[in-house]
C-alpha cells in the first residue's frame, strides 16, 4: 500500500486505517548520516547547463525538485498516452502520486530540461536502489528524437558514478526504441536481459575508464 494511503481492509471494522512504510534508505534516527552510495551531501550542487539543438534552440538542463511538481504535471498533460505508457509500463491514472516520490530528493536525483519559455519538456530520474540505481526518462512527444533523453541519461549516469554507484539500470518495454537507443549511447558497457516483452538494460558504470568506451 503506498505510504499515507488510507483504506478499510475487509477483515477489520474500526477503520479507516493509515499504513506508513519507512523508505529502505531513510534512517529513522534523528540527524541521519547518509549512506555513501545514497545521495552524498558533500558534493557541490549540480550546476545547470545549456543544450543547443541543431535548429539553434537553446534548452536548459538543470536539477529538479518538489518545487517543479506543477510544471512536471503540466508536461505529463501534454504527453500522449503512448509516451506515458512506455515510461510507466502501463496507463497513468495518478501522475501526481508518482511525482511526489520521483521528485523527492530522499529517494534519488531528478533533472529537468526546460524550453526557452520555461516549460519542462523532459524529465530524468535516478532512483537509489541499494548499491545500484534505476534510470528513467520521459520526453514530451513534440521534443522526442532530438537528443534530450541521451543528455539526461548521460548526466544521471555521471551523477551515479560520482556517488560510487557501480551499475545503473533501466526497466522498459521492448517497444521503447527511443530509450533503448539512448541507453546504447551511454559511455558504459551494457547488459540486456529480456523477459515477456520487458527489458532490463544495465549500464556498468564502474567498468574501466568511461572515456575509453565506444558509444
Amino acid at each position: 500500500m503506498p505510504e499515507g494511503q488510507a483504506g478499510r481492509p475487509p477483515v477489520l471494522t474500526e477503520g479507516p486505517f493509515r499504513v506508513a512504510r519507512q523508505h529502505p534508505h531513510q534512517p529513522s534516527r534523528p540527524q541521519p548520516q547518509p549512506h555513501p552510495h545514497h545521495g552524498p551531501t558533500d558534493r557541490a550542487p549540480e550546476a545547470p547547463s545549456r543544450l543547443s539543438l541543431p535548429d539553434g534552440t537553446e534548452l536548459l538542463l538543470r536539477p529538479a525538485d518538489p518545487a517543479d511538481k506543477a510544471a512536471a504535471l503540466a508536461m505529463h498533460g501534454r504527453c500522449s498516452p503512448a509516451a506515458l505508457r512506455l515510461r510507466y509500463h502501463g496507463p497513468v491514472r495518478d501522475a501526481d502520486r508518482y511525482l511526489d516520490h520521483l521528485l523527492d530528493p530522499r529517494h534519488g536525483h531528478s533533472l529537468a530540461v526546460t524550453a526557452p519559455d520555461g516549460r519542462i519538456v523532459a524529465l530524468g530520474h535516478l532512483m537509489w536502489d541499494d548499491d545500484e540505481a534505476e534510470l528513467a526518462v520521459l520526453v514530451e512527444d513534440a521534443w522526442q528524437r532530438r537528443g534530450l533523453g541521451v543528455a539526461l541519461l548521460r548526466r544521471l549516469s555521471e551523477t551515479a558514478r560520482a556517488a560510487g554507484i557501480g551499475t545503473a539500470y533501466a526497466v522498459t518495454h521492448a517497444a521503447n526504441t527511443g530509450l533503448i537507443a539512448a541507453m546504447r549511447r551511454l559511455e558504459a558497457p551494457l547488459d540486456v536481459r529480456a523477459e515477456d516483452g520487458t527489458l532490463v538494460i544495465t549500464a556498468v558504470l564502474g567498468a574501466g575508464d568511461p572515456a575509453a568506451c565506444t558509444p
